[in-house]
């Protein structure tokens, strides 16, 4: 049969094409060197078997349909790179039919959505000051003092920032909570830790004071986290923080410095230098969600469904790197499984809307990426391992080619974004950042090889199955 393309949905066409037996035929010795690669065929190397002892070995059905398979991606792309359409996730493939001549092949392929390129130029970005204020000075202050201050017992009502010794009891329907059970507990009031709404509770509460109060099983009790409980807490003793007096004295014998003058000096340095990074983090963020709300575009389920098993995928990836699982992430902080797969999907969405723009902008801007430019950042990332040219074997053995050239793409297009507008106080007035500013994106590649993500134009099997 010949080729159709039909649209099978808003975002999707389905692919009807054909292989005719000849091809089949003309394939299995391809398909065969595949499969003895995979197979112990006795006196014969690994990839060497030939194509009958292959055949006689799996079976004619068995080849045939490997083959068959082995056909259906190149087919596919040729007739999608003709037909300049652009798989948005992997297509599925949905049938094989035997009929005379060969087999007839159904594929559905999700397309990118396309969107207007946003308004991007000349746009004015309030961001807030990234001036250090002498109130955060005095507080990066005051939290370095915390660190040498000592506690002494007063006889008062507990206050914001006072440390409690307290004895706690945990009790469920008449029956005591074991493992809620603490003795000489010290707790700063204040701090929003340990039980949620317990700081209101103690807030002017002196040593003697019980209080009795409804709360949830905090993110360490595992399966019992959340679990509604009543809580008994007992006041032994209030303590008052005391911190050391911040002179020369003081700065010479505990840092670097010789006076208050110059400790307090490098401290403004460090705050104006993060504080900076911080407001050009913000400017990115806040050009790219003026750009997000220009667009008026639905996104393709199934392109979602792709980007959240992406993001899954990283974060599991950096779970694992501290040997950790997704269940005992969930046990260890308390989240909730259906609010964290809602974050996957909002996450996946931001993302997806960000690389539209991206796109767009890099279109109307005529960006493109060249072969210099891959082997440029290439070896700039591969300088930072001892060992550069096995990074850039394994980089290509990664097949992430594709990628990297997106994201140096991405990144020029971001540049021009932010190039483009100019960030200003409430005031109106423009903000000097100074700095390269990094958007919400993450950066390219940072250093590290991971598992590349799959090829467009790729075929599964069959879609994955959603989870209960």
């Amino acid at each position: 049969m010949p080729t159709t393309i039909t649209e099978s949905g808003p975002f999707e066409r389905l692919v009807n094409l054909h292989i005719s037996e000849e091809e089949i035929d003309a394939g299995k010795s391809s398909a065969a060197r595949r499969l003895s690669q995979e197979l112990k065929l006795k006196g014969f190397r690994p990839g060497k078997a030939p194509t009958p002892v292959v055949e006689a070995a799996v079976g004619k059905a068995r080849l045939r349909q490997e083959t068959i398979e082995d056909l259906i991606n190149p087919t596919l792309n040729k007739i999608l790179t003709d037909e300049d359409i652009r798989p948005a996730v992997s297509p599925v493939l949905e049938d094989i039919d035997d009929v005379d001549g060969g087999v007839d092949v159904s594929v559905r392929v999700t397309l990118w959505p396309e969107i207007e390129t946003p308004k991007y130029k000349d746009r004015k970005i309030e961001i807030e000051s990234p001036e250090v204020t002498d109130g955060e000075l005095d507080e990066q202050v005051k939290r370095m003092l915390e660190q040498f201050a000592t506690v002494e017992e007063v006889d008062r009502p507990a206050g914001e920032g006072d440390f409690v010794s307290v004895d706690v009891s945990a009790s469920k329907d008449g029956e005591s909570v074991e493992e809620a059970t603490a003795s000489d507990l010290l707790y700063e009031v204040g701090s929003e830790m340990f039980i949620e709404g317990i700081d209101e509770h103690l807030l002017g509460k002196s040593a003697g004071d019980t209080v009795t109060f409804e709360g949830a099983l905090p993110a360490g009790f595992g399966e019992r986290a959340g679990e509604q409980v009543t809580f008994e807490i007992t006041v032994q003793e209030v303590k008052e923080r005391i911190l050391p007096d911040f002179d020369d004295e003081w700065v010479e014998e505990n840092t670097e410095y010789e006076t208050v003058a110059e400790l307090t000096e490098e401290l403004k340095g460090r705050l104006a230098d993060a504080k900076l990074q911080a407001v050009s983090r913000q400017f990115g963020d806040r050009v790219m969600s003026t750009l997000r709300d220009q667009l008026q575009v639905e996104l393709p389920e199934a392109l979602v469904r792709a980007e959240m098993d992406n993001h899954l995928h990283r974060f599991v990836h950096r779970l694992e790197e501290n040997e950790l699982t997704l269940d005992d992430y969930f046990q260890a902080s308390g989240v909730d499984r259906n609010a964290f797969v809602e974050d996957l999907r909002e996450q996946a969405t931001l993302s997806i809307q960000n690389q539209l723009i991206f796109e767009a902008v890099a279109q109307a801007e005529g960006l493109e990426v060249t072969e210099e430019d891959m082997s440029n950042t290439l070896s700039n990332l591969a300088a930072r391992y001892d060992d550069p040219a096995g990074f850039i074997r394994a980089f290509q053995e990664s097949g992430q080619e594709l990628a990297l050239a997106s994201d140096i793409l991405r990144n020029r297009a971001m540049d021009v974004i932010l190039q483009s507008a100019t960030p200003v106080d409430e005031n109106g007035e423009p903000v000097d950042l100074k700095l390269t500013i990094e958007s919400e994106q993450e950066q390219v590649v940072e250093g590290e090889i991971v598992e590349a993500e799959p090829v467009e134009g790729e075929i599964v099997e069959a879609e994955a199955e959603e989870e209960e």
